[in-house]
């Protein structure tokens, strides 16, 4: 530098630098959703959230080793000659021998007992865990230039350490909070460890005949060894006290790394930094979590293996477990909302933060009280003698705890402030291109999956519940369990199919209802459904009679079955005295949920008068006719058909099964018969069908690029001349790709020809489960087809407005498959 600059150098910039060589270009930002890299304390952290859990790891294998019977036999003298044989297959199961546990054991100590102290270093420094804003990385020293917007930063920084300490614990409460709690608990694993070192230690070498001068050596080379029962809870109080020390961290980062970043590299680079620290919390929850299941898994197995020996090891083991998995999902939960940054988070924030939050919410805490209560009755078996849970039970606790802790992850990205708008944010193109979104996405999807996933399956979920309600109510083995709700899924289905079976025996005899003089109390028509009421109370007696185990649980399903009967008065299947006309009407956050899933749009012909009722037909059946259930309740349904809501005619055997016909009745759904059908137009009300029905579903065939309709039944097409109300076609054009069933043509034909069920159902979609595939359901919604009013039609009155409307039809996707997507499909009229 010349001496002329050096001369007009100001006061008190004294480490100012004139550099004439040629500039670099600047380098270019990164991308939006780019996560920044690490810096040298973010890489710190993580080793030492690593090294914690790797000498955690390494001291529960080697206290299992040591407390499970077959290892613990080894460091006892074998007799070479009588027990080589059981020797040498207790050396196949073992994992430490006996001199390595004392080395692993006394390295995982040590390093617990240094982790927690140098991770607290790190809290003192002003060294941000991620990247500046322009990507250098940059280890700020305490004389970082102040600016405006960072007075207090600057200030914390050139004061001396103590009072550096001080300040922070009065200024951030979440730090203070984190930072008591560690060292509370590393004062506590120091006095576990240290406490009874001497006595172990001394008792170590007086057995071994050491003189009094190799003691110190030895105090100083075995002071972790603490040689009780319990001392698994050593491990656990170190291992939660490293993790609570990292949150400290995380905590002070998310106010002091906020500040620098605002005047370093705006809002983008902050998002980044943000969002690694979510991240690095995430993963330390993560390895809270696997430490605890290995933990539960480690405890069961030692408690079997060691019949007629003392539990202590499993109970500490099992409590340690539980510590963690509370601490992983609270962390996960009350760190994850604030370092997410969300405006408007709160601890406790019951029904707010969005459905999808709350949602998910609901399944986390649910899941996580389930596993708390399986890994409690756990606990508690252990104390009580006479108490005996199944062989696995920690590990469906571990499974509870998984998804809880998974699902909860997922709630924090989604969480939406009050005042928050979800056009705004869904339509911005910086948030469809984020790194958020992205998450956002798929955390929308899941919902969606499982939404739809409960749509389709309603009907199997009674026959679960009764698994449950056997495991949970009588000691049966799991044979027995299995046996007993099989049995009671076939009378289920006796009872479900009775009704069905009945009432189609009634329509085939009276003509769809239409011939009066045939009484639909006849014994034939009675005889099935009646047998179907007499067998549960013949179940209970049975069972009270011979003192059977599993006479609760029966009992309580036959006075289900009788309270459920009273739901079927008043013939809701035809006369809709169970809809819910306020639910059908409502905005659901719900159904929007499962239209995004299918990326649901209604292409509209023409409007349709609120005034007039219609006959909405539906093309095709598919093998679920799934987009049929909600597409009516939609958003977009109500703005693009305002006071249309038409009821949806559904088959007879739906109304017969529990769960099944209760939702889909409050959501107005009738019986696809002439007697529902003819009285809600009565009615002056909108009915929606599918008229290709179950002869349509056996039709179907997916990967083929068709659209295949049914097109022989024309009962739909009478009752619409007989009460002269207009026919409105609809077309779905990929909804035959949404599932498969299982190909059985011709005894599926039988049964639906005389059972009116297409047996065997077993729909399958995505990964061969029954799940529907994520295809994009483009529906069109045709024009009204006015239709003259006939009392009597004849044939030829059917047959002429079944071709108009299937010319209708036909014409309408020619007009929209390109604009559906769907160019080169062709409809296959059958």
């Amino acid at each position: 530098m010349s001496p002329m600059l050096a001369q007009r150098r100001p006061p008190g910039v004294a480490d100012l630098r004139v550099d004439t060589a040629p500039r670099a270009p600047p380098p270019s930002p990164p991308p939006p959703d780019a996560i920044a890299p690490l810096s040298t304390r973010g890489v710190f952290l993580l080793v030492t959230a690593f090294l914690a859990f790797a000498a955690f790891v390494l001291f529960v294998l080697s206290e299992m080793t040591h407390h499970h019977r077959q290892h613990m036999l080894l460091h006892a003298p074998l007799d070479r000659e009588a027990d080589a044989e059981r020797a040498g297959s207790w050396t196949a199961l073992l994992l430490f021998s006996p001199a390595m546990q004392r080395d692993v054991h006394a390295a995982s100590v040590w390093t617990l007992l240094l982790t927690v102290p140098v991770t607290s270093a790190a809290a003192w420094f002003p060294v941000s865990i991620t990247h500046a804003g322009e990507g250098a990385l940059r280890i700020r020293t305490p004389a970082t230039p102040s600016s405006p917007s960072t007075p207090t930063a600057t200030l914390l920084q050139t004061l001396p350490l103590l009072q550096r300490i001080a300040t922070r614990f009065r200024t951030d409460h979440y730090f203070r909070a984190y930072q008591t709690a560690a060292w509370t608990l590393y004062a506590v694993f120091l006095v576990l460890v240290l406490g009874c070192a001497p006595s172990s230690t001394l008792s170590q070498l007086s057995r071994a005949g050491q003189s009094p001068q190799a003691i110190p050596y030895a105090l100083l080379r075995l002071a972790p060894f603490c040689d009780f029962e319990h001392r698994s809870n050593v491990a656990v109080a170190a291992f939660l006290a490293q993790v609570l020390m990292i949150s400290s961290v995380l905590a002070l980062e998310r106010g002091r790394d906020r500040r620098r970043r605002r005047a370093a590299g705006g809002a983008k680079a902050q998002a980044r930094s943000d969002r690694f620290v979510l991240v690095l919390n995430n993963f330390c929850n993560s390895l809270l979590f696997v430490g605890a299941l290995l933990l539960a898994v480690v405890s069961e197995y030692t408690r079997h293996a060691n019949r007629g020996r003392s539990d202590g090891y499993s109970l500490s083991s099992g409590l340690g477990s539980l510590a963690l998995f509370v601490t992983a999902m609270l962390n996960t939960y009350g760190l994850g909302g604030l370092l997410a940054r969300k405006p408007g988070w709160r601890f406790y924030q019951p029904f707010m933060g969005g459905a999808k939050f709350v949602l998910f919410q609901i399944i986390s805490w649910t899941c996580f009280a389930a596993g708390v209560l399986v890994q409690g009755l756990y606990l508690l078996s252990l104390v009580l003698v006479e108490m005996e849970l199944f062989v696995g039970v920690m590990a469906v606790a571990g499974a509870l705890f998984a998804v809880s802790q998974v699902v909860m992850m997922m709630s924090v990205l989604v969480f939406r402030s009050p005042s928050a708008s979800s056009t705004e944010v869904s339509t911005t193109p910086s948030a469809r291109r984020g790194f958020n979104a992205r998450l956002q996405a798929f955390a929308d999807e899941c919902l969606g999956t499982l939404l739809v996933t409960f749509l389709v399956n309603l009907q199997w979920l009674p026959s679960a519940s009764f698994f449950v309600l056997y495991a949970l109510t009588t000691s049966l083995d799991a044979a027995g369990i299995v046996c007993y709700g099989l049995a009671t899924i076939l009378g289920e289905v006796f009872f479900v199919l009775s009704r069905s079976i009945a009432i189609h025996m009634y329509s085939k005899e009276s003509n769809q209802g239409k011939d009066a003089s045939v009484s639909p109390y006849k014994l034939k028509f009675l005889a099935l459904p009646a047998l179907s009421l007499v067998l549960p109370s013949y179940a209970t007696y049975y069972h009270f009679v011979h003192d059977l185990d599993a006479l609760v649980p029966v009992a309580i399903l036959s006075g289900f079955v009788y309270l459920y009967a009273l739901t079927y008065r008043g013939d809701p299947q035809y006369t809709g005295v169970r809809t819910n006309e306020a639910l059908m009407a409502s905005h659901s956050k719900l159904i929007e949920t499962v239209a995004t899933y299918f990326s649901g749009r209604i292409i509209r012909v023409a409007p349709l008068d609120p005034a007039q009722n219609y006959v909405m037909a539906f093309h095709p059946h598919g093998i679920m006719a799934t987009s049929a259930m909600w597409v009516s309740f939609t958003e977009q349904w109500h703005r693009l058909f305002p006071g249309v809501q038409p009821r949806l005619l559904t088959a007879s055997v739906l109304h017969q099964i529990p769960l099944a016909r209760d939702v889909i009745q409050m959501y107005g759904s009738r019986e696809v018969t002439r007697q529902a059908f003819s009285a809600t137009l009565d009615e002056r009300g909108s009915v929606m069908l599918v008229p290709g029905g179950q002869a349509e579903m056996l039709e179907q065939r997916t990967g083929r690029n068709e659209v295949r309709v049914y097109t022989k039944h024309k009962g739909f097409i009478r009752v619409a001349i007989e009460h002269g109300t207009p026919l409105v076609p609809m077309l779905s054009f990929k909804e035959g790709e949404l599932m498969d069933n299982v190909k059985a043509p011709l005894v599926q034909r039988w049964f639906i020809k005389n059972l009116a069920f297409p047996f065997p159902y077993f729909p399958y979609g995505r990964g061969f489960l029954p799940i529907p595939r994520k295809v994009n359901a483009t529906i069109v919604v045709g024009a009204a087809i006015p239709v003259a009013k006939i009392e009597s039609p004849t044939a030829e009155d059917v047959d002429k407005v079944h071709a108009q409307y299937f010319a209708a039809l036909e014409e309408m996707f020619h007009t929209h498959k390109a604009d559906a997507g769907c160019a080169d499909y062709k409809l296959v009229l059958i």
